[in-house]
């Protein structure tokens, strides 16, 4: 009687390999967009909610809050802070860097965001729209005079 060995045979073990190639092929371009693009939405959320701080400082202070790059040029790509207009020394919160290759900038090129105690934008006095880039993948947040932010809607405020 004639026992056969077990395992594979090499036309197998060729056939899961090329299988295994095409689906790599296939999901490794679609895992780096979905991984940009969750990159881009926790960039622009992380902004969105420091925006948000300043506004609610100033409104539970009952004073002026400015949102303004570190470095005091309308780098708004890197770290951020959020102080009282009154007093820039003591930064009231710290916003990390964007990743390297991400891109913020305000229309206009403002130097700062200033909020006032009714939640107003003080300064600029129009409509602000900060648009971030990642490659392809570009999101919008909106500034309106009245303090509201809006991600993603384009350049209008309603």
């Amino acid at each position: 009687m004639h026992q056969r060995l077990k395992g594979f045979t090499l036309v197998e073990l060729m056939v899961t390999i090329a299988v295994l190639a095409i689906v790599v092929t296939i999901a490794v371009p679609s895992f780096i967009t979905m991984m940009a693009r969750g990159r881009a939405d926790t960039e622009t959320n992380d902004f969105y909610r420091a925006l948000n701080y300043a506004r609610l400082e100033a409104i539970n202070r009952g004073l002026n809050v400015q949102v303004r790059p570190v470095d005091g040029t309308a780098n708004w790509a890197g770290d951020l802070k959020v102080v009282l207009t009154n007093d820039q020394n003591n930064p009231l919160r710290i916003v990390p860097a964007l990743a390297s290759g991400s891109a913020l900038a305000g229309s206009g090129t403002p130097l700062f965001l200033e909020f006032n105690n009714l939640g107003s934008m003080v300064s600029p006095a129009s409509a602000l729209v900060f648009t971030y880039t990642n490659g392809t993948i570009t999101r919008n947040i909106v500034v309106c005079p009245t303090g509201r932010m809006i991600l993603n809607n384009g350049n209008a405020c309603q």
